[in-house]
């Protein structure tokens, strides 16, 4: 998810100070619009001049964060394995990391949308209860009413990122040749003469896959519900204090090779503030209380977050 373009390098964030970074911005041009005649009382204030108003700015805050990992090894290892466990480690690292960052970010946009973005959201998951049918799964009408969440925005989402369970429906869907607007199949081609089974554009939205798009829980027994996220390309911007330090070392006395991996790092959604304590953990990010909305309209932050159900899902434990 994080490798999908969401996320783009925003200079404004590389080698700053201290445990927030603040984002000054200007808000939506708004003026009141005067009118002119040839009278010498013209204008709002009646003076027969413009009067002059004021364009505010505010601002924002992002949080960053620290976060790394040691390991060690000790030298009977390699004899009686055959193997170097920390070549093993470095081999795994940036996958490993990948996947640590993509947790904090889907933790962060849990937050957002419990407060700061909360208008953003859809969810078409069938209630409590019911039935999963056509109507709760990922379709264009469903894609459609999501994006125009932005109003006249809609047009700048372009990534459509969803679970897996929600892509094996869209790739079965797209095996099938002819489909009517109700979602009942006419005329199927059962995969005949379909040259690739993986779905690249949706709904005009390049789809991103990664399984650690959450899940919704409801009643036990329920269907479950999976978060699919639409967004404009950069809409998370990133930047780090510095950069990414591995270091490796000999402990003598216990006979160890030591290894640590820190990394510092901002992931800053423009037009929201961050407003917990310093150096937040997941559970942090996550608070919704912690998110405010800095830009005057949440349609002006393309990201739009909706829940569905997936014939290929599963059932609420």
């Amino acid at each position: 998810m994080i490798q999908s373009g969401l996320i783009a390098t925003d200079s404004r964030l590389n080698g700053v100070t201290g445990v927030l970074v603040e984002l000054p911005f200007f808000d939506s041009l708004d003026y009141i619009e005067e009118n002119v005649d040839s009278s010498a009382t013209w204008g709002t204030g009646g003076a027969g001049r413009y009067q002059t108003q004021k364009h505010s700015a505010s601002t924002q805050y992002g949080t960053i964060v620290t976060r790394g990992a040691a390991f060690a090894a000790d030298m009977l290892h390699q004899y009686e394995t055959g193997e170097d466990a920390l070549q093993n480690v470095s081999a795994q690292l940036s996958r490993k990391m990948n996947k640590d960052i993509t947790a904090k970010v889907i933790s962060q946009l849990t937050g957002l949308f419990g407060t700061a973005l909360a208008p953003n959201v859809l969810n078409v998951a069938v209630a409590s209860g019911g039935t999963a049918s056509g109507e709760n799964y990922l379709n264009a009408q469903n894609v459609t009413a999501a994006k125009y969440l932005l109003g006249e925005n809609a047009s700048d989402v372009s990534v459509l990122v969803v679970h897996p369970s929600v892509a094996a429906d869209m790739e079965a869907r797209g095996m099938l040749v002819f489909q009517n607007s109700g979602g009942t199949v006419e005329y199927a081609s059962n995969g005949v003469g379909i040259t690739s089974t993986q779905v690249g554009y949706f709904a005009g939205l390049r789809v991103v896959i990664d399984s650690q798009v959450p899940t919704v829980s409801g009643t036990s027994g329920d269907d479950l519900g999976y978060t699919c996220y639409l967004a404009a390309p950069g809409v998370i911007r990133t930047g780090s204090q510095f950069p990414l330090s591995i270091k490796q070392s000999d402990d003598i006395l216990s006979l160890q090779d030591v290894m640590s991996v820190t990394y510092n790092r901002i992931d800053h959604v423009l037009g929201t503030s961050f407003s917990g304590t310093p150096h937040p953990e997941n559970s942090d990010l996550a608070n919704a209380s912690n998110w405010s909305l800095a830009y005057g309209s949440t349609q002006s932050v393309p990201l739009v977050q909706m829940i569905v159900n997936t014939p290929y899902g599963g059932k609420v434990a």
